[in-house]
C-alpha cells in the first residue's frame, strides 16, 4: 500500500521471527495502512493497523490497545503467547500458525 507509513516488510519479518516455533495456529496480520489496515487486522486473530508512529493491537477482531511504533512488535509477540496459551486450555491449538500481510509468510 502505498499509504503504509512504517515498514511492513521489517516489522513482518520481526514478528515471525518472535513467533518462530510458536505451534499453535495463529492468523496474525501485520498490516501498515491505517485505511485499510484496521479491517484486515481485525479479521486476523492478532492483528497490528501501524500508522502514525502507532499501532492499533487487535485481537480476535476487537481493539485492545494502542502502543507506540517502537513497542508493536513486543506486544504482538505477548499477546500471541497468551492466546496460545488461551488456545491450548480450549484445545484449539492444532493446525498451522500463519502471518499475514504483505509479505505473507507461514511459520511453522
Amino acid at each position: 500500500c502505498g499509504r503504509a507509513q512504517v515498514d511492513v516488510y521489517k516489522l513482518a519479518e520481526e514478528v515471525t521471527a518472535g513467533l518462530t516455533g510458536m505451534e499453535v495456529p495463529l492468523r496474525v496480520a501485520v498490516m501498515g495502512c491505517v485505511v485499510n489496515g484496521p479491517g484486515e487486522a481485525r479479521e486476523a486473530d492478532l492483528g497490528v493497523a501501524s500508522g502514525n508512529g502507532k499501532g492499533q493491537i487487535f485481537v480476535k477482531g476487537e481493539v485492545i490497545k494502542t502502543v507506540p511504533e517502537s513497542k508493536i512488535v513486543e506486544t504482538l509477540i505477548e499477546e500471541a503467547m497468551k492466546l496460545a496459551e488461551q488456545m491450548e486450555t480450549d484445545g484449539d491449538a492444532t493446525g498451522v500458525p500463519v502471518v499475514t500481510g504483505k509479505p505473507a509468510v507461514t511459520v511453522s
